[in-house]
């Protein structure tokens, strides 16, 4: 049994690895990072709190209903001065009395109800446009994610891909200085050629050894988008170039601008700042409220909260109508529209500029995109040639017809071919990622 458990231990650990270590598509990356990103979630809570506001705003316009009561006990009653006359006294002459008991209790209930007050209802209107506001705030918060997720996955990839050319150059170098060794042993080469090799050998280790620091980098980036802790164990698929993708994408497509985020983030910023012109402008306006009161009064000629003079309880109540009408201010209301005025003209000016700053980046997009896509066929075409080239130049080389010179040349120039391939790789997946960031399609599946 022990050793079925501990046989049952090591499948379930090496089961769990296996799930760790599987390659996350790019979409999967994208999906993980919208779920568990710590920004989308602090937004999601200002959605809340604003849309809490709409109903604080709300309340102002429903009727408030308050209670309240009291207790009092006099150790010396307060004495109002009377004429004596009015007790059979003579003229001319005051006597202090008191009016009231000892002990006095109340109890009342109150209503106020607002009837018109223009303010509160554009308030409420300005509390729903907040509430959009906040939602493209959480969109654009997306989008920026899912950028910054795409860029750091199409890293990887050229990174990884970078790392492989590496590697496959490490074992050409080490082929030549093999085969550079041998001729040394029969007095075909020098030393200088195993030296000039084996520095070029070492340069190479050194640079696999760079791109794998580089690609632990972009990794932890990507671990950080993704909320994933920096520990667990994060590979990607590697995906191959998809040239008709790249063709198709290039097509011009007729994207409608103004949906997009930044543009709508501007138009909503213009009604908040017209609500608030109206809103001052209300002030205008008069204000009509509904009050009403009940309330219950006894007293008593002791302490004793339990008893009342009479055993009567004495009722009170009343309907009030409160009617308030501004009348001069100083002209500080006719200053504060002017202000909200000129600012809701500048948001005109400003949704303009966004507006041709997104055409702009779109024109832009496409102009890269096409421009990476005839410099990554030219360096496809070159890397083949300089592989071509790489192959002939070592097979005359191993037969004694060239010179190490023109070994070592060869495999510079592979290289080079090499990097501007993978340079022409991660550029055209720029232009396509900025494509649909100009398009505003970057969280369409």
């Amino acid at each position: 049994m022990k050793k079925l458990s501990l046989l049952l231990i090591l499948i379930g650990s090496a089961a769990a690895r296996s799930i760790a270590q599987r390659p996350y598509t790019l979409q999967e990356c994208i999906d993980t990072a919208l779920q568990k990103s710590l920004q989308i979630k602090s937004d999601n809570y200002d959605l809340a709190k604003t849309r809490a506001g709409i109903g604080e705003a709300y309340s102002s316009l429903l009727p408030s209903v308050s209670a309240s009561g009291s207790y009092q006990y006099y150790f010396q009653l307060q004495k109002q001065v009377i004429p004596a006359d009015v007790f059979g006294g003579p003229a001319g002459k005051y006597q202090a009395t008191s009016l009231s008991t000892p002990q006095s209790k109340s109890l009342g209930v109150q209503l106020n109800q607002t009837l018109f007050n223009a303010t509160s209802l554009i308030a409420l209107k300005a509390a729903k446009v907040s509430v959009t506001l906040n939602e493209l705030q959480i969109r654009s918060s997306k989008e920026d994610l899912v950028y910054n997720v795409s860029a750091t996955y199409y890293n990887i990839q050229s990174i990884l891909k970078q790392q492989a050319i590496v590697q496959e150059n490490l074992t050409n170098d080490e082929a030549l200085l093999n085969v550079t060794s041998d001729q040394f042993k029969a007095g075909l080469a020098t030393q200088t050629d195993l030296d000039r090799l084996t520095v070029q050998r070492d340069n190479t280790k050194a640079n696999l050894q760079s791109t794998s620091n580089s690609l632990e980098k972009q990794y932890n980036m990507l671990k950080l988008l993704m909320n994933a802790p920096l520990e667990s164990n994060i590979a990607v698929v590697r995906d191959e170039y998809d040239e008709e993708g790249a063709l198709a994408s290039q097509r011009k497509t007729d994207a409608d601008l103004t949906q997009k985020t930044n543009y709508r983030q501007v138009l909503e910023n213009k009604k908040v700042a017209d609500l608030q012109r109206r809103n001052i402008k209300a002030g205008y306006l008069p204000s009509l409220s509904l009050g009403a009161s009940y309330g219950l009064s006894g007293y008593y000629s002791n302490a004793n909260p339990f008893k009342n003079l009479n055993s009567t309880w004495y009722p009170s109540s009343y309907v009030s109508l409160s009617l308030s009408i501004p009348i001069f201010d100083g002209n500080r209301k006719k200053y504060q529209i002017r202000q909200q005025e000129i600012t809701i003209h500048k948001y005109d000016v400003q949704a303009e500029q966004t507006l041709q700053q997104n055409r702009k980046d779109v024109a832009d997009a496409y102009a890269d995109l096409e421009s990476n896509y005839i410099t990554l066929q030219s360096q496809t075409r070159n890397l083949v040639l300089a592989k071509k080239v790489l192959t002939d130049i070592n097979t005359q080389y191993k037969s004694g017809l060239v010179k190490l010179t023109d070994a070592i040349n060869s495999q510079s120039e592979l290289e080079k071919a090499q990097n501007n391939y993978v340079n022409a790789l991660i550029n055209i997946k720029q232009a396509e990622l900025n494509l649909k960031k100009a398009n505003g399609t970057l969280l369409n599946n």
